[in-house]
């Protein structure tokens, strides 16, 4: 048993800062503290500036409802996964109607490369957008001109 729960930590780690303090006493706890704080701060700015670009920063909302979901979820059975695609569509669910709705969007493209240089991309990013909770997603990212 214990061989199954032994981690590589080279694995889990990707970098070790280190920041030196001074001793206590010499100087005040936030003087003392202040370089650590600062570089929490800085790395905490990349990892969301980085989940921003990528379209995945996601809110205390988004982790709410995924713990309330988990949390029913697992009530229910411990066997099954969780699943957060469907727990996102549980109060917005896919219409029965979309291939009917896809079909008919497709039949006016007329050739190919509108087809896979836009259409493609239009549905993608429709589908994309419709599976955010309720107005969380205007809420973080706001509509913006196109140039």
């Amino acid at each position: 048993m214990g061989e199954e729960t032994i981690k590589d930590l080279s694995k889990l780690i990707l970098v070790i800062n280190i920041v030196a303090l001074f001793p206590n006493s010499i100087i005040s706890i936030n003087a003392r503290y202040r370089r650590l704080k600062e570089r929490l701060i800085d790395n905490l700015d990349q990892v969301r500036k980085s989940r921003e670009d990528r379209r995945t920063l996601f809110s205390a909302t988004y982790f709410t409802t995924f713990l309330k979901y988990a949390y029913r979820h697992f009530l229910e059975t411990i066997n099954k996964p969780f699943n957060f695609i469907r727990a996102l569509r549980i109060y917005n669910p896919i219409t029965p109607n979309l291939i009917e709705y896809l079909l008919n969007f497709l039949k006016y493209i007329k050739s190919t490369n509108k087809l896979t240089e836009f259409i493609v991309l239009i549905i993608a990013s429709s589908l994309f957008l419709d599976s955010y909770l309720p107005k969380v997603y205007s809420k973080y990212y706001p509509a913006r001109k196109l140039s």
